[in-house]
Protein backbone atom coordinates (compact mmCIF):
# COMPACT_ATOMS: atom_id res chain seq x y z
CA UNK A 1 0.00 0.00 0.00
CA UNK A 2 1.68 3.43 -0.87
CA UNK A 3 0.78 5.92 1.73
CA UNK A 4 3.14 8.50 0.72
CA UNK A 5 1.03 11.93 -0.06
CA UNK A 6 1.94 13.79 -3.61
CA UNK A 7 0.38 17.60 -2.94
CA UNK A 8 1.19 18.68 -6.22
CA UNK A 9 -1.49 15.87 -7.47
CA UNK A 10 -3.70 16.77 -4.80
CA UNK A 11 -3.75 20.86 -5.77
CA UNK A 12 -3.81 20.48 -9.37
CA UNK A 13 -7.30 17.80 -8.73
CA UNK A 14 -8.55 20.50 -6.23
CA UNK A 15 -8.05 23.21 -8.45
CA UNK A 16 -9.77 21.60 -11.23
CA UNK A 17 -12.65 20.87 -8.76
CA UNK A 18 -12.74 24.57 -7.17
CA UNK A 19 -12.81 25.67 -10.99
CA UNK A 20 -16.50 23.75 -11.85
CA UNK A 21 -17.64 25.25 -8.64
CA UNK A 22 -17.01 28.70 -9.70
CA UNK A 23 -18.12 28.19 -13.21
CA UNK A 24 -21.10 26.22 -11.75
CA UNK A 25 -22.62 27.98 -8.77
CA UNK A 26 -24.29 25.96 -5.83
CA UNK A 27 -23.50 22.61 -7.55
CA UNK A 28 -21.54 20.61 -5.15
CA UNK A 29 -17.97 19.47 -6.05
CA UNK A 30 -15.49 17.53 -4.16
CA UNK A 31 -12.06 18.54 -2.24
CA UNK A 32 -9.63 15.95 -1.18
CA UNK A 33 -8.15 16.90 2.12
CA UNK A 34 -4.73 17.29 3.02
CA UNK A 35 -3.54 16.27 6.97
CA UNK A 36 -7.47 15.63 7.38
CA UNK A 37 -8.62 19.24 6.52
CA UNK A 38 -10.62 20.18 3.22
CA UNK A 39 -9.59 23.64 4.50
CA UNK A 40 -5.77 22.89 4.72
CA UNK A 41 -6.19 21.56 1.25
CA UNK A 42 -7.65 24.37 -0.17
CA UNK A 43 -4.69 26.68 1.68
CA UNK A 44 -2.11 24.52 -0.02
CA UNK A 45 -3.95 25.00 -3.25
CA UNK A 46 -4.82 28.97 -3.01
CA UNK A 47 -1.68 29.95 -1.19
CA UNK A 48 1.47 30.84 -2.53
CA UNK A 49 4.46 33.52 -1.69
CA UNK A 50 2.99 36.36 -3.32
CA UNK A 51 -0.15 36.39 -1.75
CA UNK A 52 -1.79 37.51 1.77
CA UNK A 53 -3.98 35.46 3.84
CA UNK A 54 -6.14 35.91 6.80
CA UNK A 55 -7.21 32.85 8.76
CA UNK A 56 -9.49 32.71 11.71
CA UNK A 57 -9.98 28.97 11.65
CA UNK A 58 -9.22 25.80 14.16
CA UNK A 59 -6.21 24.38 11.98
CA UNK A 60 -2.30 24.00 11.79
CA UNK A 61 -1.01 26.52 10.13
CA UNK A 62 2.78 25.96 10.60
CA UNK A 63 3.00 23.05 7.82
CA UNK A 64 0.64 25.30 5.08
CA UNK A 65 3.50 28.63 5.94
CA UNK A 66 6.30 25.97 5.39
CA UNK A 67 4.68 24.61 2.03
CA UNK A 68 2.91 27.94 0.60
CA UNK A 69 5.73 30.45 1.98
CA UNK A 70 2.40 32.80 2.23
CA UNK A 71 1.96 35.81 4.64
CA UNK A 72 -0.56 36.48 6.96
CA UNK A 73 -2.13 39.80 7.24
CA UNK A 74 -5.13 42.19 8.53
CA UNK A 75 -9.03 41.46 6.77
CA UNK A 76 -8.63 44.52 4.43
CA UNK A 77 -5.29 43.60 3.44
CA UNK A 78 -5.88 39.49 2.84
CA UNK A 79 -6.08 38.35 -1.07
CA UNK A 80 -7.72 34.90 1.38
CA UNK A 81 -9.69 34.75 4.03
CA UNK A 82 -10.01 31.43 5.82
CA UNK A 83 -13.17 31.65 8.53
CA UNK A 84 -14.99 28.79 10.32
CA UNK A 85 -18.02 31.21 10.60
CA UNK A 86 -19.87 33.73 8.04
CA UNK A 87 -18.92 37.07 9.75
CA UNK A 88 -21.10 39.77 8.55
CA UNK A 89 -18.80 42.53 10.25
CA UNK A 90 -15.55 40.93 8.87
CA UNK A 91 -16.92 40.67 5.23
CA UNK A 92 -17.56 44.53 4.83
CA UNK A 93 -14.03 44.85 5.68
CA UNK A 94 -12.33 42.81 3.12
CA UNK A 95 -10.97 44.58 -0.07
CA UNK A 96 -13.22 44.10 -3.09
CA UNK A 97 -10.75 45.45 -5.73
CA UNK A 98 -11.61 49.05 -7.61
CA UNK A 99 -12.73 50.23 -10.99
CA UNK A 100 -9.05 50.23 -12.13
CA UNK A 101 -8.33 47.10 -10.85
CA UNK A 102 -11.20 44.56 -9.86
CA UNK A 103 -8.70 42.12 -9.74
CA UNK A 104 -7.62 43.33 -6.41
CA UNK A 105 -10.40 41.85 -5.04
CA UNK A 106 -10.50 38.82 -2.00
CA UNK A 107 -11.72 35.09 -2.20
CA UNK A 108 -13.34 33.97 1.41
CA UNK A 109 -13.22 30.34 2.15
CA UNK A 110 -15.91 29.25 4.82
CA UNK A 111 -16.00 25.91 6.62
CA UNK A 112 -19.74 24.87 7.38
CA UNK A 113 -19.09 22.24 9.68
CA UNK A 114 -20.15 23.92 12.71
CA UNK A 115 -23.93 25.67 10.72
CA UNK A 116 -25.49 27.22 12.54
CA UNK A 117 -28.13 29.06 9.97
CA UNK A 118 -28.89 27.51 6.35
CA UNK A 119 -30.81 29.97 4.34
CA UNK A 120 -32.54 28.90 1.40
CA UNK A 121 -31.94 30.92 -1.90
CA UNK A 122 -32.31 31.15 -5.65
CA UNK A 123 -29.33 31.77 -7.78
CA UNK A 124 -29.41 33.37 -10.87
CA UNK A 125 -26.42 34.20 -13.36
CA UNK A 126 -23.90 32.99 -15.31
CA UNK A 127 -23.27 29.08 -15.00
CA UNK A 128 -26.79 28.97 -14.20
CA UNK A 129 -29.17 27.45 -16.52
CA UNK A 130 -32.26 29.92 -15.47
CA UNK A 131 -32.57 30.02 -11.67
CA UNK A 132 -31.21 27.69 -9.36
CA UNK A 133 -32.87 26.39 -5.77
CA UNK A 134 -30.61 25.85 -2.92
CA UNK A 135 -29.34 26.37 0.46
CA UNK A 136 -26.32 27.93 1.77
CA UNK A 137 -25.11 27.98 4.84
CA UNK A 138 -24.96 31.45 5.65
CA UNK A 139 -27.78 33.94 7.93
CA UNK A 140 -29.96 35.96 5.34
CA UNK A 141 -28.35 39.13 6.76
CA UNK A 142 -24.71 38.33 5.53
CA UNK A 143 -26.50 37.35 2.11
CA UNK A 144 -27.48 40.65 2.20
CA UNK A 145 -24.19 42.07 3.35
CA UNK A 146 -22.87 40.30 0.27
CA UNK A 147 -24.90 41.28 -1.97
CA UNK A 148 -24.10 45.45 -0.66
CA UNK A 149 -20.23 44.17 -1.43
CA UNK A 150 -21.14 42.88 -4.63
CA UNK A 151 -23.27 45.08 -6.26
CA UNK A 152 -21.17 47.15 -8.62
CA UNK A 153 -19.33 44.24 -11.14
CA UNK A 154 -16.72 43.78 -11.65
CA UNK A 155 -15.68 45.01 -7.91
CA UNK A 156 -17.03 41.90 -5.50
CA UNK A 157 -15.93 38.94 -3.53
CA UNK A 158 -15.76 35.67 -4.46
CA UNK A 159 -16.75 32.65 -2.04
CA UNK A 160 -16.54 29.05 -1.09
CA UNK A 161 -18.02 27.05 1.57
CA UNK A 162 -16.62 23.67 2.64
CA UNK A 163 -19.39 21.60 3.50
CA UNK A 164 -18.80 18.36 6.16
CA UNK A 165 -17.70 15.26 4.07
CA UNK A 166 -15.46 17.33 1.65
CA UNK A 167 -18.39 19.07 -0.64
CA UNK A 168 -17.36 22.37 -1.84
CA UNK A 169 -19.52 25.04 -3.18
CA UNK A 170 -18.81 28.33 -4.91
CA UNK A 171 -20.55 31.39 -5.38
CA UNK A 172 -18.66 33.75 -7.47
CA UNK A 173 -19.37 37.50 -7.59
CA UNK A 174 -21.49 37.24 -10.83
CA UNK A 175 -24.01 35.34 -8.79
CA UNK A 176 -27.48 36.98 -7.79
CA UNK A 177 -28.39 35.28 -4.55
CA UNK A 178 -32.24 35.66 -3.90
CA UNK A 179 -33.08 35.06 -0.35
CA UNK A 180 -36.44 32.47 -0.12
Amino acid sequence: MNTELNVEELNRKNFRHCLEAMSRPGLPFTIEPLADSTMLAMASLLLFSEVRYFQRVVADWKMIQALTGARETSVNKADYLFLDCADTVLLDEVKYGDQQNPEFSATLIYSCTDVEEITPVVLSGPGIDGRKETSLPVSSKFLHALARKNKYFPLGVDLFFLWPGGALTGLPRTTQVEVQ
